[in-house]
């Protein structure tokens, strides 16, 4: 059987520090990070991206392995899964500032939506500007010392961002293949850790992860993986919390191996409370740019028209123009997007069509905390296969 190498995870880089309580609990020189992530396809062999992107201070790390996580809210691994990564045959892998590394590939057993615990002990490392990603809603487990093998974590601190692991691919069959989703908040699963709804990290209930598991359990899609690209509070024009979506969108497409798709999702934080509908035409011209990218790279764009957030503190009515004129846009013949993906109509109130269902948003009106799941069911899986 023909094999090639296939992103199967990933994720959007940025400055940490952007928000302080996403950043490591105690300096990451001479501690332990463990970190979890969830393949979405399996394979036989591994490697991994590690990036230094944002540091102004060389990355040293000391160890890296990785290992099957028990469960998905302890640190505990089996050790019996446990294996070391090198990079150019050696343990110790040193990361200059500003640069990214792809680690040496080993044989190992990757299984869909099957948690690894991927452990680097860090000798040296930069203080500010640490690059990672703020929204991993999964937790992080942070030990003094090297402590890459051990089973279990003790006197750890947590928290909830991932830290220089930005892509894991595998070995797989040709026919695979890598749909990236790129967008804000609402694609980086904003509220399905909240806890004010009995939320907690660690429920993998993003809508990327509800359309994994459709796509796992659907023959025809099970060697299809998704790549999560969204940051938070990023916006198409603003560089917040890093860059601006324009800048960084040919990076994160494009980086990952195997990519044939793109879901675009992407411009509500650009709308936020406009008096005039003048940031229409620039918006319009950005996303052209991110259309023509991946036709360039051979990648099929699929874009959803932007949801609706009439009851929330975004909203205003020169606002609901822009959006209604960027969504007519969308789903025009002048876009040459590849397809349509409604995640507004499954959202929308339909006797209201310019708010959110209250029972997805609750009181936000932006996020659509229990609609991530119709989110997936919106997808049509033909459009991959």
């Amino acid at each position: 059987m023909n094999t090639k190498w296939v992103s199967t995870w990933g994720t959007a880089l940025e400055r940490c520090d952007e928000t302080p309580e996403t950043m490591p609990k105690l300096p990451l020189a001479g501690t332990t990070v463990r970190q979890i992530i969830r393949p979405t396809t399996s394979g036989s062999r591994i490697r991994l991206r590690l990036s230094n992107e944002y540091g102004k201070k060389d990355l040293l790390i000391g160890a890296l392995h990785i290992a099957k996580q028990v469960k998905a809210d302890e640190s505990v691994i089996y050790d019996n899964t446990d294996a070391i990564i090198t990079f150019n045959g050696n343990e110790e892998m040193l990361i200059p500032a500003g640069e990214t590394i792809i680690t040496d590939d080993i044989e190992y057993d990757v299984k869909a939506l099957e948690n690894i615990a991927i452990s680097v002990y860090i000798t040296d490392a930069p203080v500010e500007d640490v690059t990672g990603h703020r929204g991993a809603r999964a937790t992080t487990y942070q030990m003094k010392g090297n402590n890459v093998s051990r089973k279990e974590f003790s006197d750890y601190v947590t928290t909830t961002s991932w830290f220089f692991v930005s892509d894991v691919s595998i070995m797989t069959e040709e026919k695979a293949k890598a749909v990236v989703c790129f967008g804000d908040s609402i694609t980086d699963g904003y509220g399905t850790d909240a806890l004010y709804l009995g939320r907690k990290p660690d429920s993998y209930t993003r809508w990327i992860d509800y359309l994994a598991k459709r796509f796992q359990a659907n023959e025809e899609t099970k060697h299809i993986s998704l790549i999560n690209e969204g940051i938070g509070g990023n916006s198409i024009l603003a560089a917040w919390p890093t860059d601006a979506g324009k800048d960084r969108f040919e990076r994160d497409v494009t980086s990952h191996d195997g990519v044939e798709y793109c879901i675009i999702l992407f411009g509500v934080n650009d709308l936020e409370k406009l008096p005039d509908t003048s940031k229409y035409e620039k918006l319009i011209a950005e996303y052209k740019k991110m259309i023509e990218i991946c036709h360039s790279h051979g990648i099929k764009v699929y874009m959803s028209p932007i949801l609706p957030f009439g009851t929330s503190g975004h909203y205003s009515e020169a606002s609901e123009k822009v959006r209604s004129m960027i969504n007519e846009w969308i789903r025009s013949k002048e876009s040459k997007v590849d397809g349509i993906i409604e995640f507004d109509k499954a959202l929308e109130d339909k006797d209201n069509p310019v708010r959110l269902q209250e029972k997805y948003t609750h009181e936000d009106g932006l996020h659509p905390y229990d609609g991530y799941d119709v989110m997936a069911e919106a997808v049509e899986l033909s459009m991959f296969v």
